[in-house]
């Protein structure tokens, strides 16, 4: 397979993702990152988002949490607190998780943990920008 990239997305439970690609973007902490094969190796801190990758002129989706990716030699292994396919995302839930978190924040009087809120609602709309980008 030339031209191809390793990828590989594990979170502490399981293997979520291995496969050869063509090429996929990440959401770093600095901006979205592509990576195309030969890239230079890099380190990046991931915030939660989309992982958008093309394998078989196909592009797929992944809806992940915080987490650390390595790349080098044409093999990327991210490490993230959750990850989850598209196919497999139930989008009631996380529109329901969505609103759920916005209440909250919205919420003045409440004593809440914004921090919290605001994490759970970026990986609600992760799920949801996951399964609408099809």
């Amino acid at each position: 397979m030339a031209d191809r990239i390793r990828l590989e997305i594990v979170t502490p439970e399981k293997e979520v993702f291995h496969a050869m690609v063509e090429s996929f973007i990440v959401p770093s902490l600095l901006g979205s990152a592509g990576i195309l094969y030969n890239h230079a190796p890099m380190l990046a801190v991931l915030e939660p988002g989309v992982i958008k990758y093309c394998k078989d002129n196909q592009e797929h989706y992944i809806a992940v949490g915080t987490g650390f990716m390595e790349l080098r030699n044409n093999e990327a292994e991210i490490l993230v607190n959750t990850a989850e396919l598209s196919r497999d995302i139930d989008i009631a839930r996380a529109q329901a998780a969505a609103e759920r978190a916005h209440r909250r924040l919205a919420d003045k009087s409440a004593n809440i943990d914004r921090a919290r809120a605001e994490a759970a609602l970026k990986r609600a709309l992760a799920r949801i920008k996951a399964t609408s980008a099809k």
